[in-house]
Order: C-alpha cells, then structure tokens, then sequence
C-alpha cells in the first residue's frame, strides 16, 4: 500500500470523526452557552420579581408599624364611641398613608379584627365608599389569630382576581404593643393590605413570555431542571419559574442541522487539501514538531517555532499557545497559592519555602537569618467592637505598613529587603538575611514600633492597637526552621508578657528546652 493509500485509509476516518465530534462538541458548547445565559436571564428576571415584592413588602411593613403606632389607632382601641373613633382611625390612617407617600397606582387598605375574627374597621385609598375587606382577606385574618402568630405576610387572590400583599400584626387593645401569651385573647389584628400592579404585571409579563405560571408556595421549592429558578419572597413564601421544554427545542434542533451540515462540509474540503499536500507538508514538519515539543519536555526548549500554516503549523501554534497558558497558569496558581487573601501580602505558605531557601544560602554563604515574629495586641477588642471588616481593614493596613517600612529599612541600610508575610490571625513574621545585633534589624525594630505609637491608624480611625515583636536567628538562637519558629514566637510571648508594644531577642531570654512545640501550646 502506497503512503498516499495509507495515509488516506489513516487520516479519512480520523479528520471525519474529528468533525464530527466538533460539530457535536460545538453545538453541545453552544446548547451550554445558550441554557446558561437564559438561565442567567431568567435569574436575573425573577430577581426583578423579587426587589418588587422585597418594596411593596417594605411599604406594608412601613405602613403597619405606622399605623400600629399612631395615636389615632391607640384613640381607636381605647375609645368608647364607635362612630367618633372610626372617624378618628380613618382621617389618621390617611394621614399615615400620605406621610409615606406610595406610588399613586398603589391601592392601600388597612382593617381592623376582633379577637374573634370580626371586621371592626376598614379603610382603604380607593374611590369606593363603601368597599370592604375581601373573603380572602378576612380568611387570611381569622387564619393569623387562629394560628395566634404575632406577624405574618401572605401574598393571596381574592374572588375578584386582584392580589393582594397581607401584612398581619396581633396588638393589645390597650397598648397597641405585642400581646404576651396571657393576653392573645384580648388582641385585635391589624391587617393592612397592599394590591402590588407592578409585581403582579412582572408577575404576569414573564408567564406570557415563558408560556407558563409561575409556582408559589410556602415552603422551599427546588429547581425543576436545568432550566429553572427559584427565589425567595419572603420568609414563608417561594416562587418558581421553569419555561417548557418546548422553549428552546427549536433554537437547538437548528443549530444542530448547522453543525452537522458544517462537520460533513469541513471533512470532504480537508481531505481533499491533505492528500494533495502530505508529503511537503506533514511528514517533514510533524517530525520538526515533534523535536520542539520533546526539546520543551526535557527543558532543552522554551518555545516551539510555527513551520508556516497549515493544520500541522495550526498544531503548533496551538501546543506553543497551550504551553505559555498552562505556564501562565501555573505563575497564578503559585501566586494565589503563597498569598494571604486578606492582606495581600505572603501567607505561612509562602514565608516557610521562603525561610528554607534563606537557611539554604545560610548553610552556604554563612549570611545569618533573622526573624521577627509580630503578634498584634488588642486586636480581637477591633473585631469585637468594631466587626470583621474593620479588622480586615486593620491588617490590610498593617502588612502595607510593614513591608514600607521592611523596604525603607533596607534602603536606608543598604540592605536587601527581605520578606513578609502573615503568619496566622494577628501574627505577621519578618525575614531578613542580617543579624539580630546589626543597624538593619534594630532600625526596622524600631520602625515596626513606630508605627504603633499610640494605636494604629486606618482610613482615620485610631484603634488601640499595638505589638510585641520576638526576634530570633540562625546560627545563632536555632539550626533548624522549626527552632527558629520556636525560638522567635518564645521572644514574642516574653515581649507580650513585658507591657506590649515593645521588642524581646531571644538571645537576651533565659535559656528553654525546646519540645518542638510552640510556647502557646505549653
């Protein structure tokens, strides 16, 4: 069999099926492509759906703690005449209404219950007279003081086909403050309804655009399929939107007549091209490929040259492309790898491979290594008192602090700057390739503890903050990394144990017998 036989009966059956499986991967890619961004659509859309419910939700909420605290409903509650203190809870109920300004297509209504589930009051901003509280409504009231639950929301239908958002409050009839249990007997309930045109048109625009209705419940609901969302309402009240199958099927079953139609073009086209040209150019330049990509694997290669164009030149701009992204990859994933979310500076990670190339170039050069471990004071009261994101902030501030002064240092010192990084919690840790006794170390000491003179200031706010600072070196406090971790954080605890703010060597502390355990621990 000729090479051109061979190569036929190899590559007419591999570029097919190759074809064939980017047609499918493409349009698999593309189905992918199309589900996430209306599912990310569809997201975003019942989002939508839920900030009108989380304003109108608001607004009911407003409006009851309005009305529940002013004195026309306390007047209410506590005056004999009927006739006067309707008149009285109406016109203050308008005023309520007014101070909070509602749309003026938001249909408001507020009512009054007895404890035994009798309409006693009914007051609304609509044009009606005498329009009343709906069987849903008075339903939905008898169902709260039944179920005797201080406060509670509903979204319901009435018989006329209008929503309603229901915000619910038991009140005692002569505080009109939150019954105790002894007192749910005597309590009335507050009942303001809200009709939300602007939920229920989002509401009604998505059921006509997805072809179906949108489910609620009162208890979670899980997505039904790869195309479906779920939010929350409320506290007690879900809503799922899950479009047909038949939604998409068309899109889809085009797409895939394409990238069939393309597979089957592209294959004919590129045997065609590659019989012709195999021998000039295949053969020779895969085998130039080859050496480049075995020259990069075994290091001898940093990069592969393009031989020109064509699907063995289009190959090789490919593997050079793939291998500069995996390498650049890998950069990233070193550097997320050895650095501290938080501060943005080296992590523990980072700072002990640091460490063992210092002791490295310590057991060849002779330059001695120095630590100083920085454990901050006071810093669990900044997280107490002022949150989390005060304390993030505070050791965002912190590392800059030390690594300007750690640089400043050795410039002033014509030294090379070492590292930093943060240790664990509050604990930062310096390395330096000088000595504990030298101009470097003492000048940087000293700078560290400026920076604390009379607490640490971040984004003009002063926090009590300050630091006790361990120093330790190698040869001359420890020979191993795990000593000298030891030996600073031991320095560390007596500088704590000293008055804060302030610097221990570990040279100048009484001997300990190291137990391969740090002083906290002991």
């Amino acid at each position: 069999m000729t090479l051109n036989k061979r190569a036929f009966s190899l590559i007419f059956p591999i570029v097919l099926l190759g074809y064939v499986l980017a047609g499918g991967l493409a349009y698999y890619g593309y189905r992918a492509a199309v589900i996430g961004l209306q599912k990310a659509r569809l997201d975003q859309e019942v989002f939508q759906l839920k900030s009108s419910y989380a304003d109108y939700l608001s607004l009911g909420s407003r409006l009851l703690y309005v009305v529940r605290n002013s004195n026309a409903f306390l007047l209410f509650l506590n005056e004999t005449d009927e006739t006067y203190r309707t008149r009285a809870l109406a016109v203050g109920i308008q005023d309520s209404l007014q101070s909070l300004d509602p749309r003026d297509d938001t249909f408001v209504s507020c009512s009054i219950f007895q404890p035994d589930g009798r309409l006693v009051f009914h007051s609304d901003n609509g044009q009606d007279p005498f329009s009343t509280a709906g069987e849903r409504q008075r339903a939905f009231a008898r169902a709260v003081i039944a179920d005797e639950a201080p406060t509670r929301s509903a979204l319901i239908v009435e018989n006329d086909g209008l929503s309603y958002l229901l915000m619910s409050s038991l009140v005692q009839a002569r505080t009109a403050r939150q019954p105790v249990l002894s007192q749910r007997e005597q309590a009335v309930l507050l009942q303001i309804a809200i009709r939300p045109v602007h939920f229920q048109a989002l509401r009604t625009g998505l059921e006509a655009e997805y072809r179906t209705r949108i489910e609620t419940s009162a208890t979670p609901l899980a997505p039904n399929g790869e195309l479906s969302a779920v939010v929350r309402l409320a506290p007690d009240l879900y809503a799922r939107l899950t479009p047909p199958g038949s939604y998409l099927n068309g899109r889809f079953r085009k797409i895939a007549i394409i990238s069939a139609a393309m597979s089957l073009s592209l294959s004919v086209a590129s045997i065609g091209v590659l019989m012709v040209l195999v021998r000039r150019f295949v053969t020779g330049p895969v085998e130039e490929l080859d050496r480049q990509v075995s020259g990069i694997m075994t290091q001898q290669r940093e990069t592969i040259d393009v031989p020109g164009t064509g699907e063995v030149g289009r190959l090789a701009a490919n593997v050079r492309r793939l291998h500069w992204e995996l390498d650049q990859a890998l950069k990233r994933t070193q550097r997320l790898y050895e650095t501290d979310p938080v501060t943005g500076i080296g992590n523990r990670i980072y700072f002990n491979e640091m460490m063992e190339r210092f002791f490295h170039e310590e057991k060849t050069t002779g330059q001695p290594v120095t630590m100083l471990f920085i454990d901050l004071d006071n810093f669990k009261m900044v997280n107490d008192e002022y949150g989390h994101r005060a304390g993030d902030a505070l050791l965002e501030a912190v590392a800059h602090a030390l690594v300007l002064a750690l640089n400043e240092t050795a410039r002033a010192c014509d030294a090379a700057p070492g590292i930093a990084a943060r240790f664990a919690g509050d604990e930062f840790a310096v390395l330096v390739q000088a000595g504990p006794r030298t101009a470097y170390v003492q000048d940087l000491v000293r700078s560290i503890l400026a920076l604390f003179q009379g607490g640490f200031s971040v984004d003009g706010s002063r926090y009590p903050v300050t630091a006790s600072i361990g120093v330790a070196s190698a040869p001359e406090d420890a020979t191993t990394t795990m000593l000298l971790l030891s030996c600073a954080d031991h320095a560390m605890y007596h500088a704590k144990g000293s008055g804060r703010n302030t610097v221990a060597f570990h040279g100048d502390l009484p001997a300990f017998a190291w137990t391969g355990k740090s002083p906290r621990n002991r």
